[in-house]
């Protein structure tokens, strides 16, 4: 576990001014974004000599964070990656491979867990059950350094690299077409086997003749019940713990045979994405005959998209188990759990071992918190203290003059729009049909806002980023990596967004 250290801030405040930081924005707690960041700087020997991360910061405000990854470790990641992609072939594979294991025994423990009694076990028990879960669940994340150094910082390479190629080719046109072909994802994600998974059940009533009392039948409500085990978390963050009733999922399906969507197209139209995707890259590969140190580039980027969807969807269930575990243990030492949210896993433990803290300072975290972390160090500023750092740090640049931005393509078309900038998943429903979402990125859990923009338009992310993923499989057009969309754009605006040459404009 970290350590903390008093003074840290201070020794390195000069330093981190001058530092370039990569933004990431999330509904979240301390106590599940600590798991990852704690995990990315974990360092082992799977990572690959390097490919841990050195620090972060991070700043809760009000349920939400925005979390820094230092760009040059980033870039030390990313170039770890691209001198091993040049020797050896199915990295992303071998990688994937080393922590088969640890998610395994996570799947397992989870198993064990959703049968115990909490409230009969005592209190050494809930303490060891607590420890063990975290201790399992960062064994299964320590691999994000990985994923996040190679996704983050491989975009731009990846895209230098298919414009080197289209050079050579004397292909001039429509080049955003190719990187989108070229990056797409070849897997399908836990989001949409969700959603196929409830449009099947839709399917199966559609074809009854009695649609009123379908719901009623027992072989519908088997259905419902097992989609209901399955998928419960999915509308998971990393601050709240949403559980998905039977009565949740009925209210979709009923949705869904209202709407008068054709089922079967739907159902076809995403389970062959994926393989939609594959067949037309494969065929570009054929007919541009990209170089194997590209290829390579290609395949880890395909893999790690999986790998990634992967690791959301332990995140999201590790959400909904730590929160039973962080409730319970409140419940036993006077904190409720929104309290218990905003203390680190280390001083959970501490917690049953006998410290206090008090409701005040607790309240102050969630409110407003400033944590550092550098190496196997940490320091935690809240109120005041919190807001004169992120002063220092983040002072605003003026981009009131801006009237046009580049990005990344991730998905091709054009759209004109009204722009809803959305902070959290809680403002998700302002987005209408026909807006372009703008996000510091998005989140899975955006998804209903994300269903009705007419374009996407992010700072932040890589080429297997969610916005990137979602947009493909949805046709949406988007534009990820601006860095400033949100800073040079606000609600009521109307833009232009040109995902084919991968620029958005203001519309006077």
């Amino acid at each position: 576990m970290l350590k903390y250290q008093t003074g840290l801030i201070n020794q390195e405040k000069a330093r981190l001014k001058d530092k370039n930081w990569y933004n990431q924005r999330f509904d979240g707690c301390l106590n599940f974004i600590w798991m990852i960041s704690e995990a990315e700087i974990m360092a082992e020997t799977r990572k690959m000599s390097g490919g841990n991360f050195t620090s972060h910061f991070c700043i809760f405000e009000n349920h939400r964070v925005d979390w820094y990854i230092d760009i040059a470790d980033m870039q030390r990641v990313t170039k770890i990656f691209l001198s091993k992609a040049k020797r050896i072939n199915h990295l992303g594979k071998k990688l994937i491979k080393e922590w088969s294991a640890n998610n395994k025994s996570f799947f397992s423990f989870l198993l064990r867990l959703s049968k115990t009694d909490l409230s009969a076990i005592s209190d050494k028990q809930l303490a060891n059950i607590y420890k063990n879960f975290s201790d399992i669940y960062l064994k299964t994340i320590t691999s994000s350094s990985l994923i996040d150094g190679f996704a983050l910082g491989s975009d731009e390479i990846i895209q230098t690299e298919i414009n080197k190629l289209l050079d050579q080719r004397q292909i001039v046109k429509s080049r955003g077409e190719f990187f989108s072909t070229l990056t797409a994802p070849i897997h399908q994600s836990f989001i949409n086997q969700a959603e196929i998974s409830l449009l099947k059940i839709a399917g199966k009533i559609k074809t009854l003749t009695a649609l009123k009392t379908a719901f009623n039948r027992p072989a519908i409500k088997r259905l419902v019940a097992r989609h209901q085990q399955q998928y419960f978390w999915t509308k998971n963050n990393y601050h709240d713990n949403y559980v998905l009733s039977e009565q949740n999922f009925l209210q979709e399906l009923k949705s869904i045979l209202k709407s008068q969507l054709n089922i079967a197209e739907e159902i076809k139209k995403i389970q062959t994405a994926p393989r939609r995707n594959k067949l037309k890259k494969q065929d570009l590969i054929k007919r541009l005959q990209p170089s194997s140190y590209l290829v390579n580039l290609l395949e880890i980027s395909e893999d790690f998209t999986f790998w990634q969807d992967e690791r959301k969807k332990r995140t999201f269930l590790y959400t909904h188990y730590a929160s039973l575990l962080l409730n319970e243990i409140g419940r036993r030492f006077g904190y409720n759990l929104g309290q218990m949210k905003y203390l680190i896993r280390a001083e959970v433990i501490d917690l049953m071992g006998g410290r206090s803290f008090t409701p005040s300072e607790l309240a102050e975290r969630s409110k407003l918190m400033f944590i550092y972390q550098r190496g196997n160090h940490y320091e935690i500023f809240s109120a005041a203290a919190a807001q004169a750092i992120i002063d220092y740090l983040l002072k605003n640049k003026d981009h009131s003059n801006i009237q046009d931005f580049r990005g990344l393509t991730a998905c091709t078309g054009k759209a004109r729009g009204i722009v809803r900038i959305v902070k959290s998943v809680k403002e998700v429903d302002k987005v209408k049909p026909g807006d372009i979402l703008v996000a510091v990125m998005t989140r899975p859990d955006y998804i209903a806002g994300l269903k009705k923009a007419a374009a996407i338009v992010t700072d932040e992310g890589g080429i297997t980023c969610h916005a990137a993923i979602i947009s493909r499989e949805l046709g949406i057009p988007c534009i990820i990596g601006t860095k400033i969309g949100t800073k040079v754009l606000k609600d009521g605006d109307l833009v232009e967004v040109n995902a084919n040459h991968g620029w958005v404009r203001k519309v006077k």
